[in-house]
């Protein structure tokens, strides 16, 4: 019932190509796509059903028409909006096609060669920890092998806009190292999509985002597409709820890796580009051979034992062999987007079949794998109304295999701990020969429970067969890898899950000491305190029963080697498993020990002093590192002359905030921290009244 109320409220608009279907005995006008429309229609119901998603948008194109186009749910509750084709959606990762084009028509016109190395174009990008950077080419750039961290998010949301997020994000290239050598491993990597926005920028002197606007979206008639420069006016994007509860839309400041709103209808016309080998009507956007260069496997080269589909990747591409329809024996080319919280998109380009369709949703549930899943819903019915294949796909069977036999060497080469960027695991094996993997977050706890081996190699637990674990060693490395169902369910997406940790001897002395204290930001921007509500302070923790390795709250996600002044984060050597890493080392700041992780940098709170009672001025410095002091347990602090200023408790949670100035009291247990923003040099005046 909640569902039929969503759709018939929802202000459905269509736009479908009625063909004439001509025969000796009749010229009835008969739509060819009514079953793939009413396919369509029942995945996004679905869809809405087990995500809550407040709206949902579909655009299918067949070569350069739109067949249909429709918009399900809400775009914004106060104002009372319904979603229509014209309702702007946060496209995600979608975006990196557009930073791929933007490449390949740099490519096109000779400015660009896909297999020279980044500093031909980029002067001033350099890694002086890490000399390979010399070697990252641009194609390694666009099909995530550079071996680049993986994603600097200091800048990259804001409460105001921040154009110079890529050429910040450069910059913090200079205090780390790659995860791999460029070319030996493709892990997903949004820091190689950033750096094509300094790429663009390098050759043509535009802003990168004015050159996608002149050379892709205009030429398209994409003309409601847009970065967020600017505010969006309500109404005009769908905005995600969290229940009932809207989410405040902040500023993407990644354009190349995530940060383009568009339609579903504007993105067909990029679809309809490709499966018309560059061209748009009468306009060429890419030459045919930059298409089929997008559309090359990359991974054919690189370490992957396990082929995650999903992550085929070509250029840009997530995947040239998108799995569910590779599965029924056609080609097809996907991109998927996410931001977690916010938005799910898909696009998929059947090239051969001249079909391509796009996905977009917003709510905190819904995800780029709710996108596939109805794409794939929509295209596997247009290839059977096409007589293309006979019927939609089985899907998996639940009937367990049997079962195989463990051996003792089996056993020994793998219990043990694993990492990677999923977790940290550890095996075991039972005393009747049954898998079980725990995974550590505070504690250690089950993952995986009474797995057995299976004939296919695979271990699954009875009665749910589809879900499987793999043990292997490859290359002198072990590891396990993981399977299960995916999109319309008639297959598999498995992966390379983790690593195994070779044995390490016991953390430095001075790294121990590091564990207990609690790191503060001193070099974020304001707009980030003000969308985390906490202070994004960083702390060090040991692994039970792990010996040599810590784990870096919020942002460093793996487990680290010691040295006396830097953890080796880069240690890991797989697919799929090392995305988003950070080296993690301490850096002199005015004569005090402080933390760098990635372009982060921290101060240690038993470094900050304290504020004393009565009038007093903080002077930012040379740096604009923001200023932090202790309070006491309760009291007011009168403040003028910041940007911005944030109160927090014992356990660093936003009490207050505010800009200019303020008043703020505080009570409560523990001491009270503030932390001061303004521009360097300047002075801050503060009064301390308390009890």
């Amino acid at each position: 019932m909640r569902i039929n109320l969503l759709l018939k409220g929802c202000g459905i608009f269509c736009i479908l190509a009625v063909l004439v279907s001509c025969s000796s005995s009749s010229s009835t006008n008969v739509n060819p796509y009514a079953a793939v429309i009413a396919e369509g229609r029942a995945a996004v119901s679905d869809a809405i059903t087990e995500t809550g998603a407040t709206a949902v948008s579909v655009a299918l194109v067949d070569g350069d028409r739109v067949v249909w186009s429709e918009a399900f749910g809400t775009a914004n509750k106060a104002v009372g909006k319904n979603a229509d084709r014209t309702t702007l959606f946060g496209i995600c990762s979608v975006s990196k096609m557009l930073a791929t084009v933007s490449t390949m028509i740099l490519v096109d016109q000779g400015l660009v060669s896909l297999d020279a190395p980044v500093t031909t174009y980029i002067k001033n990008f350099t890694m002086p920890l890490d000399q390979r950077y010399r070697n990252i080419t641009v194609r390694m750039l666009l099909n995530h092998s550079s071996g680049l961290p993986g994603n600097d998010l200091r800048g990259a949301f804001s409460t105001e806009p921040f154009p110079g997020y890529a050429a910040q994000a450069m910059d913090g290239l200079t205090y780390q190292r790659l995860k791999h050598d460029p070319g030996a491993v493709s892990a997903y990597n949004n820091d190689g999509f950033t750096m094509i926005e300094n790429l663009v920028k390098a050759v043509t002197g535009q802003e990168y985002q004015d050159f996608v606007r002149h050379n892709i979206l205009t030429p398209l008639g994409m003309d409601s597409s847009r970065y967020l420069t600017a505010s969006l006016q309500a109404g005009t994007y769908a905005a995600s709820y969290n229940g009932n509860d809207l989410q405040q839309l902040y500023f993407l400041n990644a354009y190349g890796s995530g940060g383009l709103f568009s339609t579903p209808e504007e993105m067909s016309r990029l679809a309809s580009m490709f499966i018309n080998n560059g061209r748009y009507g009468s306009r060429r956007i890419l030459s045919e051979q930059s298409v089929a260069a997008m559309a090359q496997d990359q991974r054919q080269d690189t370490f992957n034992p396990v082929p995650y589909e999903s992550y085929r990747f070509g250029l840009g591409w997530d995947t040239m062999a998108q799995p569910g329809l590779a599965a029924v024996g056609i080609a097809a080319w996907q991109k998927t987007g996410d931001l977690n919280g916010y938005y799910g998109a898909n696009i998929t380009v059947l090239p051969g079949e001249k079909l391509g369709v796009v996905v977009l949703g917003a709510s905190n549930t819904f995800s780029s794998g709710q996108a596939v899943k109805i794409s794939e819903r929509i295209l596997l019915r247009a290839l059977v109304e096409r007589g293309r294949i006979p019927a939609m796909p089985n899907l998996l069977s639940t009937d367990s295999l049997p079962l195989k036999a463990v051996t003792a060497e089996e056993k020994t080469t793998f219990a043990g701990n694993y990492a990677s960027s999923y977790g940290t695991f550890r095996l075991n094996f039972g005393s009747d020969d049954s898998l079980t993997v725990e995974e550590y977050t505070t504690a250690w706890g089950p993952k995986f429970s009474n797995f057995k081996l299976r004939s296919d190699g695979w271990y699954a637990a009875d009665g749910a067969p589809t879900t499987g674990l793999r043990l292997l060693v490859e290359g002198g490395r072990t590891y396990f890898a993981y399977r299960k169902p995916d999109g319309y369910g008639h297959y598999y997406l498995a992966t390379l899950f983790g690593q195994r940790l070779d044995a390490k001897p016991s953390i430095s002395a001075p790294w121990q000491a590091r564990i207990d204290e609690k790191w503060l930001p001193v070099n974020n921007d304001a707009s980030i305190l003000i969308l985390s509500k906490s202070a994004s302070n960083f702390d060090l923790s040991a692994i039970s029963g792990l010996t040599g390795y810590l784990r870096g709250k919020n942002i460093l996600r793996d487990f680290s080697a010691p040295s006396v002044e830097r953890l080796d984060g880069m240690f890991l050597f797989m697919a799929d498993g090392i995305r988003d890493f950070v080296d993690v080392g301490m850096e002199t700041w005015y004569g005090q020990n402080w933390l760098r992780a990635g372009s982060y940098l921290y101060r240690p709170l038993s470094g900050v002093s304290s504020l004393t009672a009565g009038v007093s001025t903080v002077t930012i410095d040379n740096n604009g590192f923001a200023e932090w002091r202790v309070l006491p347990t309760s009291g007011s602090v009168a403040i003028s002359g910041t940007t911005h200023w944030f109160l927090y408790d014992a356990g660093l949670k936003e009490l207050a905030s505010g800009t200019a100035s303020g008043s703020p009291s505080f009570s409560g247990t523990g001491s009270h921290y503030l932390v001061l923003f303004g521009p360097a040099g300047s002075a801050i005046g503060l009064n301390l009244v308390t009890p």
